[in-house]
């Protein structure tokens, strides 16, 4: 029988979640379909156990598993999007949410500490990300760029989604890149605020302590009934579908909205630095 799974390795803590992240989709895409482990194995040319080991995430899969599997399972490109030594436009742990972004009817998006993603200049992100520690290389720097980039096009396709952000006024106040990466950072901030669908807030200082002091809060509505949240860390991400989670970070970012200046407000505000 021939295996196509890796056999172990060294590797890095990222890479160690990447394979536990591989493994759970793998295992949730099996089971919507319901297919045994031992279905799946004999489609990839595998065991039983070795397919059970790869959703446990003790084994890290080879790039031909991840075909066959995505194959097997009418994945689209999807799991072996997420196989974990693809190369990738984004770094793997924000590429599912980034997909999901793309599908969202709307977007909430907190920001404490550099204007959303979404809303950046290329010079601005060009500085943000070309600051990652450890440092990137060139050629990563550029596509981590591009991916940026590209997600923008979400808000200026036909039919684009609702998009609401609120952003700490230490996130404009943050000189990234200089005086001059900032002014345009600046006006282009208010020119996206003219879209219909893009409303934009300033959460200045002297509104005191607020609920999201923790971090930034992304939430994404995908229909009427189903809305889900980002959650970032150094390294990794996380998307959070738990009602509970999802209900209370809702409360959070509309007392977020409610303690922010107004969209007029906001613009004459950004305008003045």
């Amino acid at each position: 029988m021939c295996f196509h799974v890796a056999m172990p390795s060294r590797t890095t803590p990222a890479e160690s979640v990447a394979v536990v992240q591989f493994g759970q989709e793998l295992r949730r895409l099996r089971e919507l379909t319901d297919m045994s482990q031992k279905q799946l194995g004999d489609q990839v040319g595998t065991s039983k156990q070795q397919v059970g080991a790869v959703e446990r995430g003790i084994r890290k899969p080879s790039k031909r598993f991840a075909e066959l599997a995505d194959r097997a399972l009418e994945a689209h490109g999807g799991l072996l999007n997420m196989w974990p030594g693809a190369k990738r436009a984004q770094p793997w742990w924000l590429e599912q949410f980034v997909e999901l972004e793309a599908k969202a009817r709307v977007i909430n998006e907190f920001q404490p500490q550099a204007v959303p993603g979404l809303l950046q200049t290329e010079n601005y992100a060009r500085v943000i990300v070309g600051s990652s520690f450890p440092p990137l290389a060139e050629p990563e720097v550029e596509q981590r760029l591009q991916g940026r980039l590209q997600r923008q096009q979400v808000l200026l396709r036909a039919g684009p989604p609702l998009a609401l952000f609120v952003i700490d006024e230490g996130a404009l106040r943050r000189p990234v890149g200089g005086r001059k990466v900032m002014r345009e950072q600046c006006l282009a901030l208010i020119e996206k605020a003219q879209l219909p669908h893009v409303q934009l807030q300033v959460l200045p200082f002297d509104r005191g302590a607020h609920g999201a002091m923790n971090g930034p809060l992304v939430l994404l509505n995908m229909t009427h009934t189903e809305s889900l949240v980002y959650a970032e860390a150094p390294g990794s991400g996380q998307v959070i579908t738990d009602a509970q989670v999802v209900a209370d970070c809702h409360q959070r970012f509309g007392a977020l909205r409610g303690l922010a200046l107004s969209p007029v407000e906001s613009l004459d505000f950004i305008a003045s630095l």
